[in-house]
């Protein structure tokens, strides 16, 4: 296991990956009161914003071989496109650094399972960032699903500009891991199977590729779980506004979501006959996977066979990602 320098600042960490989402993990492990004592983009423009915006001027690199070389970090955060990640976390656990990389994880099971093998070996921390798991609504719903169980029917639905925002970059290109099923399904997909604990039995799919785009845009999922409840999941990458939705129906009442841009977000739990309990998201967060990255690493443990897996641990990232795959596969492609 790396050893953290420092018991207040540490750990030292690596940001690979100067764009939006960098930023983003920037201003979190800022707020942690860890050093970002490196980053590395091949951009030299986007490595310049990142530096300019950092307190301390951080030593700069062109690719995370480069500064992983450089054996100034304990810890890496990756910002880079899905299709990089699985390299990218190789190299930082060869390197004995720990790691915390955007979701959806990697674009493999086979990938994703074998880093989880090598950063348990190694006794590295290897977190997934699904934000969701930490925010007030997902948890609330986890809690709400036991209550009205048993479940019979989920509707969710995904709703962006997402195509119009990314049409430029890699997320349109199907070989670096784009399109809006892995993007952004994957997030929905990742609080569904915490609902329901059961395998999937059937997938009936479409995914749409309009104006000959190579990656999908819009979706249409349908699936039905071992116990018998089905779910129906809307993805539209090209809707004018952004939309959050998840709707719960249980034998014991109902529970939903739903978050849009420009209007107040609705919780709420209903039991049969009513009336229906408004949920305060701000009751049930947990940390971030940012800070729990920071705090598991502070602690000073290993992360071998014989710790408990926390809970942005990557092997839970695995399912969503066998899920996808078998979604790209057996679904129809238009």
């Amino acid at each position: 296991m790396t050893h953290l320098k420092r018991e207040t600042g540490g750990p030292r960490i690596g940001i690979v990956g100067c764009g939006a989402v960098g930023e983003l993990h920037r201003d979190r492990m800022l707020a942690e009161g860890v050093d970002i004592v490196a980053i590395s983009d091949p951009d030299a423009d986007s490595l310049s914003r990142m530096a300019a915006r950092l307190p301390r001027r951080p030593q700069l690199f062109r690719s995370e071989l480069d500064l992983l070389a450089a054996g100034v970090v304990d810890a890496v955060v990756l910002c880079t496109p899905h299709g990089h990640h699985a390299i990218q976390a190789n190299h930082a656990l060869d390197a004995n650094v720990h790691v915390l990389v955007e979701k959806p994880f990697v674009t493999s099971t086979a990938a994703g399972s074998a880093l989880v093998a090598k950063a348990t070996e190694r006794g590295l921390a290897l977190f997934v960032a699904y934000t969701r798991r930490s925010r007030g609504h997902a948890r609330f719903l986890q809690i709400a699903a036991h209550r009205i169980a048993p479940l019979h029917r989920i509707a969710i639905t995904r709703a962006q500009p997402w195509f119009q925002t990314h049409r430029r970059t890699w997320r349109i290109h199907g070989g670096e891991g784009g399109g809006f099923l892995l993007d952004a399904g994957a997030s929905m997909l990742d609080l569904l199977l915490t609902l329901i604990p059961e395998s999937i039995h059937e997938v009936d799919a479409v995914l749409e590729r309009p104006n000959g785009v190579e990656v999908d845009v819009r979706g249409s999922v349908r699936l039905t779980f071992s116990g018998g409840v089905r779910v129906e999941l809307s993805l539209i990458g090209d809707a004018t506004e952004k939309i959050e939705q998840f709707q719960l129906y249980g034998e014991h009442g109902t529970a939903g979501w739903l978050l849009r841009e420009d209007a107040p977000h609705q919780l709420y739990l209903r039991p049969p006959g009513g009336p229906s309990e408004i949920g305060d998201p701000a009751t049930h967060r947990t940390l971030s996977p940012d800070a729990a990255f920071v705090a598991a690493l502070r602690s000073g443990r290993s992360f071998g066979s014989d710790t408990a897996r926390d809970l942005y641990d990557a092997a839970s990232a695995i399912p969503v990602v066998a899920l996808i795959e078998r979604i790209q596969a057996e679904a129809v492609w238009k």
